[in-house]
């Protein structure tokens, strides 16, 4: 429990204990920073593959998944949430860490990277932007313009915007316009992608409206170039909701990052490309101490 009252649900995975080093330390565990409104269902098939060699922590942010709705007034600003998955650590015995930002994921994970660096072995961004989303969503600025309107509509509407959105999101017209416009369905699992929508569909909508405002105030620009620890950034070529050269630019900020696109990737792409990442992510993994 958070001191303002918040409950936290976190998960570990460790198939095996972690094979320590000559000095006996435990190598860093990945730290699993979910995107807006996921609660690890893009991971279902990436992160046991990980947690082979290391520890994975995947903690649901609040109100999403199985974590409660805080206590109002909702604190859900990325420095909130980067302090949760440092109390999580905490809480855990756990040292270092490589942070994985997903989407949204790794705004908090800059957060957490500027907040507690000493814990911070290394950063990934799968997908993730530095900040502002929607400036770029879809190639273009205008969801930005939105915002103020679709807050408002969910206070002054809230029963109706509830009662709308549970009942669309986990429909078959929105998972039939997903699977064909939003994701690459020949590698995305379909069974993660309801468990997506129906997660969606399980959380407050004026909660997700407002944790999505606090994304698109939120920028952490400043720090890419104050990064001293090994970064990864991996993108989809077919992502319409990040812009690889929005993506490009921010691994090219970070000093000596590296740099990845998966040419049919997606928004989606942990969920589409489990395998391929997971190579990359244990290569990437391997020498951090």
């Amino acid at each position: 429990m958070r001191d303002d009252g918040a409950k936290l649900f976190v998960r570990v995975l460790q198939s095996r204990a972690p094979q320590a080093d000559a000095s006996g330390t435990e190598p860093p565990a990945l730290l699993i920073l979910d995107g807006i409104g996921c609660a690890g269902w893009a991971f279902r098939r990436l992160a046991p593959k990980i947690a082979v060699d290391r520890r994975v922590v995947l903690m649901h942010y609040r109100g999403h998944g199985k974590s409660p709705n805080p206590p109002k007034p909702w604190r859900l600003g990325m420095h909130v949430l980067a302090d949760d998955a440092a109390a999580a650590c905490e809480l855990l015995g756990i040292e270092r860490v490589a942070v994985l930002g997903f989407s949204m994921g790794f705004q908090v994970a800059l957060e957490f990277y500027r907040r507690h660096r000493a814990r911070v072995a290394g950063l990934v961004s799968l997908a993730g932007p530095p900040g502002q989303p929607l400036d770029s969503f879809r190639g273009t600025d205008v969801f930005g313009f939105a915002l103020p309107a679709v807050v408002a509509t969910t206070k002054i509407a809230e029963r109706w915007t509830t009662r709308v959105w549970r009942s669309v999101l986990p429909s078959r017209l929105s998972f039939d316009i997903g699977m064909r416009w939003e994701v690459n369905r020949d590698r995305i699992d379909s069974r993660d992608f309801e468990l997506y929508l129906s997660g969606m569909a399980a959380m407050n909508p004026r909660l997700f409206v407002a944790m999505l405002e606090q994304a698109h105030r939120h920028c952490g620009d400043d720090i890419l170039p104050q990064v001293r620890v090994p970064a990864l950034v991996v993108a989809g070529a077919r992502d319409a909701f990040v812009p690889v050269n929005r993506l490009r630019a921010m691994a090219y900020a970070m000093p000596g990052a590296r740099w990845e696109v998966l040419d049919e990737g997606t928004h989606a792409l942990p969920a589409e490309y489990p395998d391929e990442i997971a190579v990359r992510l244990r290569d990437f993994l391997k020498p951090l101490t």
